[in-house]
């Protein structure tokens, strides 16, 4: 088309000129907005609608290339003119084409969509105003308009990754508001933000499958900003922006393939702390999608006894809608997965499945045997712990003959590591008069079960047994670090909710020699050198060392055992 007549009808547009007919804006009958303000005769509020704004100048011959719509009314027009003409009535009249809207929020993403008939441009900034200018084009039929807006949609967040053109950055920055109301102040792309926000107002691609690639696309980019699991467990900035994620967003990463995690612990921890800050915001049947999603077959042990039988017991017993309530699942149904998840592979697992096949849908994620990606590399995730010199000497001061004192090693960012499902922490524990000092782990029930009324809450008791594929290291600057591995380790996990982890193989902790006994006398009426013996583990005023978590042996040899089928 000439350059000319473009211009041209984008100017007619805006100015209304050679219009030949009306677009009229008006409420549905029956939308809130209509029914709020509707006149006590029914009949009369049928027969006139609430008309939205002023009409809008319109050239039919351009209204029926671009709608089938526009179309099909300009030919109603059309036809009712000519029995006009045939009847008594002699007065003209301009057509008018009438779109219904449910509010008067809707009027200008329809007058959007159809300007773009005229400009071939999507006149919307950020990303929900073009979703709702999408879905006024698809009901009002303009052809090429849901087109253009997914191609804007893909260039916002094509921008957010570092690509897309200046066009598409302009409107991708438009989003930065909403962003910021959902990821705060944190570096979540704008437009993947603004995308989560109005998540409702997604197509469903089963009845919309040219949405798919953008819904794809917005999960990738929800994926590369969120990472993996322990990522967001263990990242306080992530761990927030999880917690105001809508349900339906949560629903998509849980849901993704490539979402990935050290165990399926960890991703059912993800669950529950997402579940104890938005239990309330949520109903039966949205708990239960969510809950479909966790590969409850590839629980540890642990998880299988200790986590997952609690929860169905307090499915079971919770009251209806009751915060430790939010697993559905009963405790038989538990007990057939634990059952399931610790037979031994063949015969007898497969005749396990086969007896719950006539019981349960084993069809469900729940039963899923394809794990999700492992996310820890071969080298490990590492977290930072530290025991400033003032909290050394507090707690030093409090050692007394024939006893022992415990210090906890503060982690980076003041949470503990969240690992295997459980929070870990270290702890470093000298005795009187002692050459030595033992540092080791310590696992703990994360705070995300503590819900009133749980059976995993604070004051519960339940037994499992943990492992914990790790390194923890002291460092030493005199003599290099002091390391240990904690690979296969076997804790009790006892009343009180607290794991104790003891070094595999000899049962002993990460010992640290110390310089002197402790506490140390000066010699001089008794005063205490409380530091005395440390020097050579203190550096800036720390002692300070380093937990690596390592990938579960069991993923190390299946990744081994696929390069193996690669090789051959």
């Amino acid at each position: 088309m000439a350059s000319a007549v473009v211009t041209a009808l984008g100017e007619v547009f805006v100015t209304g000129a050679l219009s030949d007919c009306d677009v009229v804006f008006c409420l549905e009958e029956g939308s809130p907005a209509e029914t709020a303000g509707a006149p006590a005769d029914p009949a009369h509020a049928a027969s006139v609608p609430a008309v939205v704004g002023e009409p809008l100048p319109g050239h039919s011959l351009v209204l029926c290339l671009a709608s089938e719509r526009f179309r099909a009314q300009v030919g109603v027009e059309r036809w009712a003119d000519d029995a006009a003409e045939t009847s008594s009535s002699t007065a003209s009249r301009r057509p008018q084409l009438r779109v219904p809207l449910g509010s008067e929020a809707e009027a200008p993403f329809a007058r959007a969509a159809i300007g773009y008939a005229y400009t071939g441009q999507v006149a919307a900034v950020g990303v929900s105003e073009v979703l709702e200018v999408r879905r006024q084009a698809g009901y009002l039929q303009i052809s090429g308009c849901a087109a253009a807006c997914d191609e804007l949609l893909m260039g916002m967040l094509a921008v957010a990754d570092g690509e897309g053109n200046g066009q598409q950055a302009a409107a991708a920055a438009t989003a930065t508001a909403a962003a910021t109301a959902v990821a705060g102040t944190s570096s979540f792309p704008a437009a993947a933000a603004e995308l989560v926000a109005c998540w409702a107002l997604l197509p469903d691609p089963v009845d919309d499958p040219s949405f798919a690639p953008i819904l794809a696309a917005a999960e990738g980019a929800l994926l590369r900003h969120f990472g993996d699991v322990l990522a967001v467990l263990n990242t306080p900035p992530l761990r927030q922006q999880l917690l105001q994620l809508p349900a339906a967003v949560v629903e998509a990463l849980l849901g993704s393939e490539a979402f990935g995690t050290d165990t399926e612990d960890s991703v059912l921890l993800l669950l529950a702390t997402w579940m104890k800050a938005n239990h309330s915001q949520t109903d039966a049947a949205t708990r239960a999608r969510l809950c479909r999603l966790v590969r409850l077959v590839q629980l540890s042990r642990p998880y299988l006894t200790a986590v997952l039988l609690a929860l169905a017991a307090d499915y079971e017993t919770g009251a209806g809608g009751s915060p430790c309530a939010w697993l559905p699942i009963s405790v038989a149904e538990a007990g057939f997965i634990t059952a399931l998840a610790t037979a031994p592979a063949g015969r007898e697992k497969e005749a396990t499945l086969r007896v719950g096949e006539q019981l349960y849908i084993t069809q469900s994620p729940w039963y899923s045997a394809s794990p999700r990606p492992q996310c820890l590399s071969a080298e490990g995730r590492t977290f930072e712990w530290a025991i400033s010199q003032q909290e050394l000497r507090a707690a030093l001061r409090q050692l007394q003959p024939k006893d022992a004192v415990r210090m906890l090693g503060p982690f980076e960012g003041g949470d503990r590591p969240c690992a295997r499902g459980f929070e870990w922490k270290v702890v470093c524990q000298v005795q009187h008069k002692a050459t030595s000092a033992g540092c080791f782990l310590e696992c703990a029930m994360p705070a995300a079960y503590d819900v009133p009324g749980s059976r995993l809450g604070s004051g519960s008791k339940v037994a499992a047994v943990v492992g914990l594929d790790a390194c923890l290291a002291v460092r030493s600057w005199g003599h290099g670090a002091y390391f240990h591995d904690f690979v296969a380790a076997w804790p009790s996990f006892c009343a009180g909710r607290v794991l104790k982890v003891e070094a595999a193989g000899d049962d002993s902790p990460l010992v640290l020699p110390l310089a002197q006994p402790q506490p140390t006398y000066d010699g001089s009426g008794g005063c205490f050198r409380l530091l005395a013996g440390w020097a050579a583990l203190m550096r800036n005023g720390r002692l300070a060392g380093t937990l690596t978590v390592l990938p579960p042996f069991t993923a190390v040899m299946r990744s081994e055992d696929a390069e193996c089928e690669e090789s051959t």
